[in-house]
C-alpha cells in the first residue's frame, strides 16, 4: 500500500491533452522497441493489484484493498469483457498489458478471446486480420493501419501487445471510429454524419440517448469530458479537427463532446458486437485511461449496449497517478499543490453526506436511472475510478 501512495501522490500525468497534431512534439516514454522479455508465469506476481472499493454511505470514504494479481486474473472467467485503461506513450503499461494477456490465454487455454484497440480505426480491421493469418508483418501493419498519422504514439511500445496477442490465439478489433468521420463530427456535431454512417457508430440511438440522459452522466461530463475541453482551449489547438481541418474559430463544446461520444461509442458498440456473436468470450480492451474512469465511458456503454450486469464488465486502471483521478480541480490548484486523489464521484446527494447539492438531482431517481443504463450498480450514488489498480513491478 505505501508503494501505491508514493506513485499516486508522484501525480505524473501520463497522458498528455493535447491534439494529436501536437503530440509527436511531447516527449514518448520510452519510444523504443520493447526490450526482450522471457514468457515467464510469474511475471505477474512481481506486479501490484488494488480493488477500489467505493461508498455509498454518508461517510463517503471509498478505499484501496490490495488483492492477488493471480485473483484478478481467475476472476475474469465470469467476465465477459475486461477494460485495460492505459497511458498511450507508457511503454509499461503496454508491457502490462501483453503480461495480462498472457496470463488470461494460461487461466483459460481454450476460450475464445479478443483484443480490442482503441488505435486501430475500424475501416482497418482486415489489416488486422492480415497480420494474424500471417499474411503481412507487423512493419506491414503500421504502415497499412496508417498509424503514424491516425494514432502518432510510438507504435514499438505497442509491439509487446500485438505480439502477446497473435501467440496467444487472440483475435483482434479495430475499435476506433475514422477519422474522416470524426473529423465532420468536429466540425458540424454529429448531425454532419449520413444517417448510414452514423449508424455504424450509434446502431440503436435509444440506447444512446439513455445513456446520456442521466445525472450521473452529466456529472461524468463535468468532471472529466468539460475540463479537458477548457485544457485544450487554453493550450491553442481547438483551431483544427483531429483530422487536420482548419477551423475559423474555436471548437465549440457541443462539436467537442459529440467527438468524445462518436469515439466512445463506436468503441462500446463494436465491442458489444463482437459479444453478441460470442456469447461465451472474454474481450480485452486496450483503451485509454480517459475512455474507461468514472462510469461514463466506453466499458459502461458497452454493458448497456450487450445487455450484461456490471459484474460481467471489469474495469482497470493501469500504473495510475493522481491526475489521473483528478477533474476541474485541477484548474484550480497551484502548481507545487499536491494533486488529491480521487477514486469516485458522487453523484446523488443525501442529507447528511456533507456533499454540495447536486444541481437538479433527485437521489431515488438518479441512482435508479443510473443503474438501469449499467452506469453504476443498483443501490450505487457515486461513480467509481474503476474497479482494480494494477501497478506494474517495480523493476518494469
Amino acid at each position: 500500500m505505501i508503494r501505491l501512495v508514493a506513485v499516486l501522490a508522484a501525480a505524473t500525468a501520463l497522458e498528455p491533452v493535447a491534439r494529436r497534431t501536437i503530440l509527436k512534439t511531447v516527449p514518448a516514454a520510452a519510444a523504443l522497441a520493447a526490450p526482450a522479455r522471457a514468457a515467464t508465469e510469474d511475471a505477474l506476481k512481481k506486479t501490484s493489484c488494488f480493488a477500489v472499493v467505493p461508498d455509498s454511505s454518508l461517510a463517503l470514504k471509498p478505499q484501496l484493498k490490495p488483492i492477488n494479481p493471480d485473483t484478478c486474473i481467475g476472476g475474469l472467467k465470469a467476465a465477459k469483457a475486461l477494460y485495460l485503461g492505459e497511458h498511450h506513450n507508457s511503454l509499461r503499461d503496454h508491457l502490462l498489458q501483453a503480461d495480462i494477456l498472457k496470463a488470461l490465454r494460461r487461466s483459460e487455454p481454450k476460450r475464445r478471446m479478443a483484443v480490442g484497440l482503441e488505435a486501430i480505426q475500424r475501416r482497418f480491421q482486415p489489416v488486422l486480420d492480415d497480420y494474424l493469418q500471417g499474411k503481412i508483418d507487423l512493419n506491414q501493419l503500421e504502415q497499412q493501419t496508417e498509424w503514424s498519422t491516425r494514432w502518432t504514439w510510438p507504435f514499438a511500445n505497442y509491439v509487446p501487445v500485438f505480439e502477446a496477442a497473435k501467440q496467444n490465439n487472440f483475435e483482434l478489433l479495430a475499435l476506433n471510429a475514422d477519422s474522416e468521420d470524426l473529423g465532420v463530427v468536429e466540425m458540424s456535431g454529429l448531425a454532419g454524419l449520413p444517417n448510414t454512417t452514423l449508424a455504424k457508430y450509434i446502431p440503436d440511438r435509444r440506447v444512446f440517448a439513455d445513456f446520456t440522459n442521466t445525472t450521473a452522466f452529466r456529472e461524468y461530463i463535468a468532471y472529466v469530458v468539460a475540463p479537458s475541453y477548457r485544457s485544450h482551449k487554453e493550450m491553442g489547438i481547438l483551431r483544427q479537427t483531429i483530422s487536420g481541418q482548419q477551423l475559423k474559430e474555436d471548437m465549440p463544446f457541443k462539436n467537442f463532446y459529440s467527438g468524445r461520444m462518436l469515439w466512445d461509442n463506436s468503441m462500446a458498440n463494436t465491442g458489444a458486437a463482437w459479444t453478441r456473436k460470442n456469447p461465451s468470450g472474454l474481450l480485452v480492451s486496450i483503451v485509454g485511461a480517459d475512455h474507461v474512469k468514472f462510469g461514463g465511458g466506453v466499458p459502461n456503454r458497452y454493458a448497456y449496449a450487450a445487455g450484461l450486469d456490471l459484474d460481467k464488465v471489469r474495469t482497470v486502471i493501469l500504473n495510475p497517478s493522481a491526475v489521473d483521478t483528478a477533474g476541474p480541480q485541477l484548474e484550480t490548484l497551484k502548481a507545487d499543490a499536491p494533486v488529491p486523489l480521487t477514486l469516485q464521484i458522487r453523484f446523488a446527494a443525501q442529507d447528511g453526506d456533507g456533499g454540495i447539492p447536486v444541481i437538479g438531482g433527485n437521489s431515488v431517481v438518479d441512482v435508479a436511472a443510473a443503474a438501469r443504463v449499467k452506469q453504476v450498480r443498483p443501490g450505487s450514488r457515486v461513480l467509481p475510478f474503476s474497479d482494480v489498480l494494477w501497478l506494474s513491478a517495480e523493476d518494469a
